[in-house]
């Protein structure tokens, strides 16, 4: 490939099914990778001791951190870019593995102070080699964002498992020759690497030296600006677990953790694949403003079908969810649950919002974005956590929605997209679950059993029905879930492009 070459852009001819198919194998991938973590868990649990968990635990806290700044958005830079050429990647390729390279460094020389911090001497060299994971990942970040900029998610999806497989086929022979916490730090260490070997044989690209005046700049500043929202987020995201085990214990914090996990994880599922095919299909449409709004609204109108009702239908059936998920020695996360998942009612939907900002280049209103939502939130959780974990659960939703329309119309501002455009995407979802959970009140059989389990099938199986009924029958709801069954029946096809 010449130095200076140009990298294709996604095709938008029938972007719609592809964006479909994409999502559809990306969500597979993602169901896979929790079966397979799950499985490495159960296995694993049982050969390794709890205090190699806890020390793998203390370790990832740093390097979790660290990896804020391992990628500094430039991965993002290069799916979002409408034009771009081979030097332009290759600058951003070295740029990362010079950022890789540095974090490693920095960790290996943290590392006697990571050791003085938990008075734990086996950290040091666990810092050291779980580091050099920064330097592995940052190898293969081009190369998957150039996967991701096309839409190549099968491949990225083998790659993603395949190297599961692996940590856990490592992990399991550490465990087997009693190597405990090195069993699971070889694990993790050997995912880093297969998965960069096979983006790198996926993406058949190859770096060459960088060179100067490539016009590379502008998407550093890009990716300085995602850099700068993550890290406000991480501190937002993470202050009310602080908060919560400082002052109302751990006790309380398991609880909340429980909630704000069982709340997530449903909705993560179907959230993060269809943000991963947002972005270059957004991105792709950023020049045709009636087709990227377009595409949006299909976006949020699909997102919203799924996740509002998960929220809902979490609030209406906390109970016996907590009962059979966690047990009867967990009840108290039940009200917990129920404040988050008001707030789960609105988050994913206006959340994608921030892959709009994305697409369209404006990286620093993303972070103001951010910044602004992260004081807020701050502040409600900093006021309210003397008040009990259930004020600040509650407290949050309500800041939630609070900020969304303020922040919606300043992010929107020259978009295209208006807020209007947005609840037109989202209202039948609205309704029709909030309609579902009413109906439950007065319409559940799942009373007259004794069994939580029994009872929970029921309740989802009765909102359900009510669910897509309501949907059915508002105006235009018959149609939208005929075209979604189409695009689903048009993913799944064999039919060429």
């Amino acid at each position: 490939m010449a130095k200076n070459s140009k990298i294709a852009s996604l095709e938008t001819k029938d972007l719609s099914r592809k964006s479909t198919q994409s999502g559809m194998i990306n969500m597979g991938s993602q169901v896979i990778s929790v079966v397979l973590q799950l499985a490495s868990t159960i296995v694993l649990a049982r050969m390794l001791s709890p205090d190699a968990y806890g020390l793998i635990g203390m370790v990832m806290a740093v390097i979790a951190f660290a990896g804020l700044f391992k990628d500094l958005g430039l991965s993002t830079a290069t799916i979002q870019r409408k034009e771009l050429n081979t030097a332009q990647v290759t600058v951003m390729f070295w740029v990362n593995v010079t950022i890789g390279l540095g974090l490693t460094l920095a960790l290996a020389l943290l590392s006697p102070l990571v050791v003085w911090f938990y008075e734990r001497p086996e950290l040091k060299w666990m810092t050291v080699v779980l580091g050099f994971n920064i330097l592995i990942a940052s190898l293969g970040a081009q190369h998957s964002a150039l996967l991701n900029r096309n839409m190549q998610f099968k491949q990225l999806s083998v790659a993603r498992i395949v190297s599961a497989i692996i940590s856990f086929i490592v992990s399991l022979i550490g465990a087997l020759y009693g190597l405990e916490h090195w069993a699971l730090v070889l694990g993790a260490v050997s995912a880093s690497f297969f998965n960069t070997l096979l983006v790198w044989l996926f993406s058949g690209w190859k770096p060459g030296l960088p060179s100067r005046n490539t016009g590379s700049r502008e998407m550093i500043r890009y990716g300085l600006n995602l850099t700068g929202f993550e890290f406000v987020n991480y501190f937002s995201r993470n202050l009310d677990n602080v908060l919560i085990g400082k002052v109302l214990g751990s006790d309380i914090l398991g609880y909340y953790s429980r909630a704000y996990r069982l709340i997530m994880f449903p909705i993560s599922t179907i959230r993060t694949p269809l943000a991963a095919v947002a972005l270059p299909g957004l991105s792709s449409l950023q020049n045709e403003q009636e087709r990227f709004k377009s595409y949006y609204t299909q976006l949020l109108s699909i997102l919203s079908l799924v996740t509002m009702p998960i929220a809902t239908l979490t609030f209406a059936a906390a109970n016996p969810i907590v009962n059979v998920v966690l047990g009867d020695k967990w009840l108290p996360v039940v009200p917990i649950m129920k404040y988050l998942a008001i707030a789960a009612f609105l988050q994913p939907v206006s959340g994608l919002f921030g892959v709009v900002l994305l697409a369209l280049g404006h990286a620093k209103r993303h972070l103001y974005c951010g910044f602004i939502s992260a004081i807020a939130i701050s502040i409600t959780f900093l006021v309210s956590v003397n008040y009990g974990v259930e004020v600040l659960a509650i407290s949050y939703a309500i800041t939630g929605y609070i900020l969304f329309v303020p922040i919606f119309l300043y992010a929107s501002n020259g978009t295209g997209i208006t807020l209007l455009d947005f609840m037109t995407g989202v209202w039948r979802s609205a309704v029709g679950s909030i309609s579902a959970a009413v109906m439950i009140v007065y319409i559940d059989f799942s009373t007259f059993f004794q069994s939580s389990f029994i009872n929970l099938v029921i309740i989802t199986l009765e909102f359900t029905v009510f669910y897509i009924v309501c949907i059915f029958i508002l105006p235009g709801g018959k149609t939208q879930l005929i075209e979604l069954l189409n695009r689903l029946k048009q993913a799944v096809s064999r039919k060429k492009e």
